[in-house]
């Protein structure tokens, strides 16, 4: 077994600035992964209390061992991957022996699966996202309904899309006000927040930011000036439908079904059994 150097500031420093070719076996105190993550955790996804108990208890026992498992430094300086072993030795107050390297691409930190694989959630937390969970759930509604499509793609939207899309093409400040309208519409009726911050996005994108406020509006309020007035006819099938345990609502179904009160809405019309009668192959009403 390769023996292990226990590091110091100074030979982490080393480390940082001069990257070795390949892996180096080292040792982290409890001293030097707390030196090590207030230097360098600025940009990564959020912690799991569960991970970091199990981890620091394995190490109190002394069931931890050298394995091929690295802890991973990039280019910047900066920690892309093993956060919750250092916080297990900071907790255990145990050194460790890992494999650790350093200089390896930044851009590469959302392809890394050690433990728990990464989702768009955690590619938007190492990108300081506001709100990333949520953010997350929006874009990859957005995607679809930019897309003709009710619900996201069946094969799904990858990380690196989720930050092209992030990076390229939104608008934040749009996107930080549909997570926000959207947490306040789920508190009160309890629709789905990726659903209903889509919505609001792209219908605002669209040139519709006066309707589709004011539809939302009332939509918490469950206003409607008559029995099969848009929104209350809505609200009021849709919680009938979470009452049939045999009837699973699904994105699809919500989104089909809020184009088309969306559309009555702006139509003043009232809305029939028919709009709030959906199956897998309904497409949305256009915005």
């Amino acid at each position: 077994m390769i023996a292990a150097k226990t590091l110091n500031e100074a030979s982490f420093n080393k480390y940082r600035n001069s990257p070795p070719d390949g892996s180096v076996v080292v040792r982290f105190t409890p001293k030097m992964a707390e030196f090590a993550l207030a230097e360098t955790n600025l940009k990564n996804r959020p912690i799991s209390s569960s991970k970091i108990i199990a981890y620091s208890t394995d190490m109190s026992n002394k069931n931890w061992s050298v394995t091929g498992e690295t802890i991973k430094f990039g280019t910047d300086g900066l920690l892309k991957d093993g956060q919750h072993r250092l916080y297990a030795c900071i907790r255990a107050n145990t050194p460790f022996d890992t494999h650790a390297i350093f200089g390896i691409d930044p851009e590469t930190f959302q392809h890394i699966d050690i433990g728990k694989k990464r989702d768009g959630a955690d590619t938007l937390a190492m990108m300081q996202v506001p709100n990333y969970r949520t953010a997350s759930t929006i874009i990859k509604m957005i995607i679809a309904y930019e897309n003709g499509m009710p619900d996201s793609p069946k094969s799904g939207v990858s990380n690196d899309w989720i930050k092209e899309k992030y990076t390229s093409e939104l608008d934040h400040q749009l996107l930080q006000e549909s997570i926000l309208l959207a947490q306040r519409v789920y508190k009160i009726t309890k629709w789905q927040t990726g659903v209903v911050g889509a919505f609001f996005y792209v219908a605002v994108q669209k040139g519709q930011r006066d309707q589709v406020a004011a539809f939302f509006d009332d939509f918490c309020k469950g206003i409607g000036k008559s029995a099969r007035a848009p929104i209350p006819y809505l609200l009021e099938q849709v919680n009938r439908m979470r009452m049939d345990r045999a009837y699973i609502l699904r994105a699809h179904h919500l989104s089909v079904l809020l184009s088309r009160a969306y559309y009555n809405y702006k139509a003043g019309k009232a809305s029939t059994k028919a709009d709030v009668t959906v199956s897998l192959d309904d497409k949305m009403v256009a915005f």
